[in-house]
């Protein structure tokens, strides 16, 4: 879709350039024709028609990062939502070839990361809801 171009870019986060996003209706926009591109030449410049920074460049820009987030927000519970069945089975038969490789790390590794999850969801709310 469009992330070779983004990994050129220096935005620290995805919603440095919401302000820049004018809202457009982004389910017939097509990214490849829209003029953004990395520059070929200096790997740490992204190109638009336009200035780079210039208002164009930061709404494709932010353009680029709102369909970025919206797929990650649709399919951040379901991973195997973005596969197709074929490469969903794929991808299950990897993890599992990895958990028997790696004496269970991604289980453990998730259970890690849910339970830091949960203790920050606990202190967050017990600070600000007071």
């Amino acid at each position: 879709m469009m992330k070779s171009p983004l990994k050129e870019c220096d935005q620290v986060h995805i919603d440095d350039v919401s302000s820049d996003d004018n809202g457009q209706d982004l389910s017939n926009y097509n990214f490849r024709t829209d003029g953004f591109h990395a520059a070929a030449t200096n790997a740490s410049l992204c190109l638009a028609t336009g200035v780079r920074g210039g208002v164009d460049w930061m709404r494709k820009l932010a353009f680029r990062y709102r369909a970025i987030k919206e797929i990650y927000n649709r399919y951040r519970n379901s991973v195997g939502g973005l596969l197709s069945p074929a490469k969903r089975e794929q991808w299950i038969q990897l993890r599992m070839e990895i958990e028997s490789l790696t004496d269970n790390w991604l289980t453990l590794v998730t259970k890690c990361l849910e339970l830091i999850n949960s203790r920050l969801v606990d202190h967050c709310f017990r600070t600000y809801a007071l």
